[in-house]
């Protein structure tokens, strides 16, 4: 595991993307891109307008509690036999860093045991020029990246740092 420094998280309060406060666009944009989603209710926003990702990561959870049972159920019905890792809070396992290319290759769905927020990391790292991530961005609506190379380094910067156990400074303004 590599557990992400104090620093690294608080840079990620600012977001990695374009911040939007609804789904205006997206499903014009899901028709030239593929479309990686990162956390529940991102997905099943997502889902209620149409738009179904190429690969979904959800844990179940939202701001830390569990998902009601119907919600739970829409994503377990859009997303039979998800893929399972483990991804304790504060971290980025190693399994999704080194298998993110396979799982966006193969598409589907992603089911965390633990925390998928950091996860949407390792996954902006190894998307492609075809691929959009979306997360959301708490009590402020969603994030829309298209993954640079420049942020693909400060991703690589920030995972060297932290597995040498290191802070770092965040400065994700620089990406833009």
């Amino acid at each position: 595991m590599v557990t992400i420094p104090a620093g690294v998280k608080a840079a990620l309060k600012e977001p990695l993307g374009k911040l939007q406060k609804g789904y205006e666009g997206l499903d014009k944009l899901a028709r030239t891109h593929r479309i990686i989603s990162i956390g529940d209710v991102c997905t099943l926003g997502l889902l209620g307008h149409g738009i179904r990702p190429h690969l979904a990561v959800f844990d179940h959870l939202f701001m830390r509690h569990e998902l009601p049972e119907e919600r739970k159920r829409v994503l377990n019905d859009a997303f039979r036999n998800p893929a399972r890792y483990s991804n304790p809070p504060g971290t980025l396992s190693e399994s999704i860093i080194a298998d993110a290319p396979m799982l966006i290759e193969k598409g589907g769905a992603v089911l965390i045991d633990g925390e998928e927020d950091l996860t949407a990391l390792a996954f902006i790292r190894s998307a492609g020029r075809n691929d959009i991530i979306i997360y959301g961005q708490p009590n402020e609506g969603l994030v829309v990246v298209v993954p640079d190379e420049r942020l693909k380094r400060k991703i690589d910067k920030w995972l060297s740092a932290a597995a040498l156990g290191h802070e770092v400074e965040g400065g994700v303004g620089e990406n833009r």
